[in-house]
């Protein structure tokens, strides 16, 4: 039994001397706190944020891709299958980043600040809106091939084009709401400590 508690005490030092190694002192002579649920949510939020920009980035670069190909249709001696085709293919790329950044932002939502969720149930339908035009743009840009003039795609481009428009703007509006909301709770709060 001696022997027991001799041992318990020499592993009670032994801790005790490896602790500070283990954790570190900050700068200001603290110990750093340990990573919480309210650290991993900031974590989330922040991606939130970033992945959001880089849709709304993606819905700019679609718009003017979609405005450009629209454009190439409204004159004949510009159009050309290949060409059209190109612009198709990177416009549909960016509304596939578009779409697996939404998958990604759905799959944790719940963790999303408040305007964020309103970000992502809001464009989620424009999104799938955005993917099922581009591809009918395709589908009808190959059945055309010939007489590209006479396919759906200026229709189906000047709607992607909207559709992304509606995209950067609910996510621009959104992000602005918060802004505003937070500064207004900022300055309350100091009038408030001031008062």
């Amino acid at each position: 039994m001696r022997v027991s508690l001799w041992y318990k005490g020499v592993l009670l030092a032994a801790a005790l001397c490896v602790a500070p190694a283990a954790f570190p002192a900050s700068p200001n002579g603290s110990v750093p706190r340990t990573p919480s649920v309210m650290s991993g949510d900031e974590n989330f939020t922040k991606n939130a944020s970033n992945m959001l920009e880089r849709i709304q980035e993606d819905a700019v670069m679609v718009k003017d891709g979609a405005d450009q190909l629209e454009a190439f249709t409204r004159t004949p001696f510009l159009i050309d299958w290949q060409s059209d085709g190109g612009e198709l293919s990177s416009i549909r790329a960016r509304v596939n980043d578009m779409d697996k950044e939404l998958s990604q932002l759905r799959s944790d939502q719940s963790e999303a600040l408040p305007w964020q969720r309103q970000a992502i149930d809001r464009i989620a339908p424009t999104v799938m809106n955005l993917t099922n035009t581009a591809q009918a743009a395709i589908v009808s840009l190959n059945q055309y091939q010939d007489n590209v003039f006479y396919s759906d795609v200026r229709g189906l481009a000047q709607d992607m084009s909207h559709q992304a428009r509606l995209i950067d703007q609910t996510i621009g509006n959104n992000a602005k709401s918060a802004r505003s909301a937070h500064q207004e709770s900022s300055k309350t709060q100091r009038n408030g400590t001031n008062s």
